[in-house]
Order: C-alpha cells, then sequence, then structure tokens
C-alpha cells in the first residue's frame, strides 16, 4: 500500500504543477532582485568616462554572484511553503471518502495502517513538494552565476546559524537548507491532512497551513515567543538567532501533533457512524 500511495502523489499531474509553481515563484524571486543588474544602462550620463564603466561593471558583476542570487531566491519562497506542502496529497483521505475508496480500502488493509500509511506519504510528498523546486533552482544559480564569496553582501550574516558554512562549504550549506524545507514541507503537509478530517471544504483544507503559519506566529509574536514563531522558522537563513535545536523541536512538534489529531478523528467508527 505504501508504494501505491507514493505513486499516486507523486505521479500525478497536481505534482508536476506544484514543483512548477514553486520553481517559478524562486526564478521570480530572484529575477526580482537581480533585474535593475541584469538590465544595468551601462550608458547613462554619468558613466561617460572609462573608470566609470568599470566602476559599474564591477557592481553588477559583484551583484550577480551566486551567493546573493541564491538567496534572493527565497525571497518570495518562504510564503509559499505552506501552501506548497498541503497541496501534493493531504486530501487524498477526503477524497478516498467521497468516492467510497475508503470501504474498498478497509477490506483489504487494516484502517490503522492505512492512516499511518497516509501521515508518511502526506508528509513525504508535502516534503518533495517544497523541497524539490529548491532543488531545481540551485542547480540553475550554480549553471548561470558564478562568482567569489568575498563578493556575497551578506557574508557572514545570511544562513542564520550556518553562515559559516556558507563561507566555508556552499553546497553542504544547500543540502541542509533543502533538508529543514523537506522537513518544513513535511510538518505543514500534516496541519491539511488533520483539517481534511474535519471539514469539506478543499480550499480551506489547503489554505489551512498557511492560515497556522500567520496566526501562531502573530500570537507568538504578542507573547515574546519569538524563537518558536514559525514565520521565523522557515526564515531561519535570516535570523541567526534561530537554532538548529529550536527549528527540529518545532517541525516534530507539529508533525507529531497533527498527525495524532488525524488519525483519532479520522479513526474508523468516526468514518463509519
Amino acid at each position: 500500500m505504501l508504494i501505491n500511495e507514493v505513486k499516486r502523489a507523486i505521479k500525478s499531474k497536481k505534482f508536476l504543477v506544484i514543483i512548477l509553481m514553486g520553481l517559478a515563484i524562486h526564478l521570480l524571486s530572484g529575477f526580482k532582485e537581480i533585474k535593475p543588474y541584469i538590465f544595468f544602462n551601462y550608458n547613462a550620463p554619468d558613466l561617460n568616462t572609462p573608470e566609470a564603466q568599470a566602476t559599474a561593471r564591477a557592481m553588477v558583476t559583484k551583484a550577480l554572484n551566486k551567493y546573493d542570487v541564491w538567496f534572493s531566491t527565497m525571497y518570495f519562497y518562504i510564503f509559499a511553503m505552506p501552501i506548497l506542502s498541503a497541496f501534493p496529497f493531504s486530501l487524498s483521505h477526503l477524497e478516498d471518502k467521497e468516492f467510497g475508496m475508503i470501504k474498498c480500502i478497509d477490506a483489504r488493509v487494516n484502517h490503522k495502517k492505512y492512516l499511518k500509511t497516509k501521515v508518511l506519504v502526506n508528509g513525504i510528498a508535502g516534503g518533495l513538494a517544497v523541497a524539490l523546486p529548491t532543488v531545481i533552482s540551485s542547480i540553475i544559480v550554480s549553471i548561470f552565476f558564478k562568482g567569489s564569496i568575498n563578493d556575497f553582501s551578506g557574508k557572514g550574516i545570511d544562513g542564520g546559524i550556518f553562515a559559516q558554512l556558507v563561507i566555508g562549504n556552499f553546497p553542504l550549506y544547500i543540502m541542509i537548507h533543502i533538508f529543514i524545507n523537506f522537513m518544513f514541507g513535511f510538518a505543514y503537509a500534516q496541519i491539511a491532512l488533520a483539517v481534511s478530517s474535519f471539514i469539506k471544504n478543499k480550499i480551506a483544507i489547503t489554505l489551512f497551513p498557511f492560515l497556522f503559519w500567520i496566526g501562531v506566529s502573530t500570537i507568538f509574536s504578542a507573547l515574546n515567543i519569538n524563537h518558536f514563531s514559525p514565520m521565523l522558522i522557515n526564515q531561519f537563513h535570516v535570523v541567526p538567532e534561530i537554532s538548529l535545536g529550536e527549528i527540529i523541536i518545532e517541525l516534530i512538534a507539529i508533525t507529531a501533533i497533527f498527525a495524532v489529531l488525524f488519525m483519532f478523528k479520522a479513526r474508523k467508527r468516526n468514518i463509519y457512524e
């Protein structure tokens, strides 16, 4: 059942569309930041000397280094992550009930095993939906942009707790960042799955992880619990105060709470009562 559910999640056209949407958001974010430099006007009146031209070209080259470009691709993406995580598979349980498939499944598979499989596959699909666009975007940036770490405007700052890793081993930093993105997608996909066991409105279900991200962040900010603010957790690369332990604790807590909530609400007796 696990393999079939994974295939159902990642072989769907919806999954491909989500990956492309995530990639488009990455690229749009990067383009927004580098657009002034790509279309820089070297014929401006104040650049009428060879020295001024050389200075301008050096400035543009420095701004278009791979480090600045890579971090700029995250600008809009952090807002899309909660929504992207919900799209691939969080509606599958609701669809199983709507189309009567769950009765056929329960006739062949233990219901608890079915629920555990849903949680696992939903998390994997949500994690991949968030992580894969970053993987593809990182490959594109590495192909088309070069540059020295010394030209990076965020040197020693961007990367948060991993800022020194950005300087020492940027490819390893990217892999760690992508893994944290995967964990984020895994956790937030469980929010939508749990909500799908309470309501049938598909738009509300897919938007709920984003509303949770905004709402809980607002509450935590008012209570001055900023280190566990969801909005800061997936912006760890620009918030050096957020530790790896805090990221892991929050994402595991979200995963556990909403997975348990789903398994409790989607119990066999609740479905057939």
